[in-house]
């Protein structure tokens, strides 16, 4: 069993009122790469090494973080440095080159990770974009530009290290004690020379974050109605657009369930095609390859035509509404007992917002 202080142990949770507490920064990556030194030397390889997988112990900022998510772990055999597989591991964005291409992979793999991490971390952006075949072949090619105006305030030691992770062959990329090692890291982990570092605020990296986040939180939205309730065709009645009525049409597959994920993944590739879109550096190989996909265009149609339609209400409510609402708020605020308190609050007060006031 590993034990290390920057590795999560069974039975803890690192989460407070429902939140889970993230952040980037050289403090906290150091302690990434020392998991993942410890997890090297034991010869296990994480195989999954994304933000996800970084937890706050606590939420003060001090608070030391936890590398989690080690379903995907797997220990190398005695004596050798690579294990074999016949299928992909991970997250997309985040997998290997190696990975990517089902060939034998080992520590390398967690170093490309925690290099798309730092890249990330720096830039605010993923360094490979797109989904299915086009963000795979982006992968193996390996081209990673960093002349975004979010770099331009990024040392010459830090765009090295990137480079240097994400090196498409394996065997080009630093090892985790190598990569501990690189200046950029050596230096802000002296005490007397961190303090004669240039600090600046990184403004457009900021932003960038702001959207990436953005863009999770929408794709998780969109998975989450996918695992939700089914879908209600009588929601796009009434409406006076071309494209609500196709959506509604479509909607009566979904009682299919393989064909409802099929059309689900379609949605997330999507969003992950516009994302790359509207990448100025966008890799030219993929661009011509989006620009050729006609799926990709009838989505973006299709898209377009919702955004811009009117969609009004298929059906009135009832006539007690009102008095229903009431009535939950009642049950509601007598309900004994301090247990989900703040979820309480938060039900009370969206059954009292604007939209569905009760009179």
């Amino acid at each position: 069993m590993l034990k290390h202080p920057h590795i999560v142990e069974l039975l803890e949770t690192y989460s407070s009122e429902g939140m889970l507490y993230m952040v980037f920064e050289y403090h906290y990556l150091r302690q990434i790469l020392e998991a993942l030194r410890y997890c090297h030397e034991n010869d296990i390889i994480h195989r999954d090494v994304r933000p996800a997988c970084a937890l706050l112990a606590t939420a003060d900022n001090s608070a030391p973080v936890k590398l989690g998510g080690f379903g995907s772990a797997v220990q190398l055999p005695s004596g050798r440095d690579s294990v074999e597989t016949h299928g992909r591991v991970g997250c997309p964005h985040y997998m290997a080159p190696e990975v990517v291409a089902r060939r034998v992979y080992g520590k390398p793999c967690d170093v490309w990770g925690a290099g798309v991490m730092l890249h990330v971390l720096l830039s605010g952006r993923l360094p490979f974009h797109g989904s299915g075949k086009r963000l795979q072949d982006a992968i193996a090619r390996g081209r990673v530009t960093l002349d975004t105006p979010e770099w331009k305030h990024i040392s010459s030691n830090a765009k090295d290290l990137v480079l240097k992770m994400l090196a498409p062959n394996p065997i080009s990329r630093p090892t985790i004690t190598e990569v501990l090692d690189h200046p950029w890291i050596r230096v802000r982990r002296a005490g007397a020379d961190r303090d004669k570092l240039q600090r600046i605020h990184l403004g457009d990296t900021v932003e960038e974050l702001k959207r990436y986040n953005a863009r999770r939180k929408l794709k998780a939205a969109v998975q989450t109605v996918a695992g939700g309730v089914a879908m209600d065709p009588l929601c796009c009645a009434d409406t006076d657009s071309m494209a609500i009525g196709a959506a509604s049409e479509s909607l009566n597959e979904w009682a299919d369930e393989e064909a409802g994920l099929e059309a689900i993944q379609k949605i997330l590739d999507s969003l992950d095609d516009i994302i790359a879109l509207q990448d100025a550096n966008c890799d030219p190989d993929m661009l011509a390859g989006m620009l050729r996909d006609v799926k990709l265009h009838e989505l973006l149609q299709l898209f377009d035509r919702i955004s811009s339609s009117v969609i009004n209400p298929s059906r009135a409510p009832p006539g007690d509404a009102i008095s229903r609402c009431r009535d939950a708020i009642d049950v509601i605020s007598s309900t004994a007992g301090h247990k989900y308190v703040r979820e309480k609050s938060e039900l009370i007060n969206l059954l009292g917002s604007p939209h569905i006031q009760v009179g």
